[in-house]
C-alpha cells in the first residue's frame, strides 16, 4: 500500500515537473515572439518617423520661405513657422499623456503579461 502511494506521488511529481517546464518554455516562446514583433515595429516606426522627419523639415523650409516671401521679410517667415512650432510643442507637452503615456503603458503591460488560450478556462 505505502508502496503504491509512493509511486503515485513520484508520478505526480514527474508531471508536475514536465508541466512548468512546458509552461516555462511556453513563456519564454511567447516572449520571443512578442519581443522580436516589438523590435520589428520598432525599427520600421523608427526609419518611417526619420523619412516623415526630413519629409517634414522640407516642408516647412518652404512654407516659411514663401511665408517670407509674402511679407517681404524672410525673418519673419522663419519667426512665424518657429511660432507654429512652438504652439504645436505645448500642445503636445499638454496631451502628452493621453497621447503618449496610456499607450505605452498598455502595450508595455500586454508584453510583460501575455494571455494564453487555456488561462481563459
Amino acid at each position: 500500500m505505502k508502496e503504491s502511494i509512493t509511486s503515485e506521488v513520484d508520478e505526480l511529481k514527474k508531471e508536475l515537473e514536465e508541466y512548468l517546464q512546458i509552461r516555462v518554455d511556453l513563456v519564454k516562446l511567447h516572449v520571443a515572439g512578442e519581443m522580436s514583433r516589438f523590435f520589428s515595429s520598432f525599427m520600421t516606426k523608427t526609419v518611417l518617423l526619420y523619412l516623415f522627419f526630413f519629409v517634414f523639415m522640407f516642408f516647412s523650409l518652404a512654407a516659411a520661405l514663401l511665408l517670407g516671401s509674402w511679407l517681404e521679410s524672410y525673418a519673419l517667415g522663419f519667426a512665424i513657422m518657429g511660432g507654429i512650432f512652438l504652439l504645436a510643442a505645448l500642445i503636445f507637452w499638454i496631451l502628452r499623456k493621453q497621447l503618449i503615456e496610456r499607450h505605452v503603458v498598455q502595450r508595455f503591460i500586454e508584453l510583460m503579461f501575455p494571455k494564453f488560450e487555456d488561462d481563459e478556462k
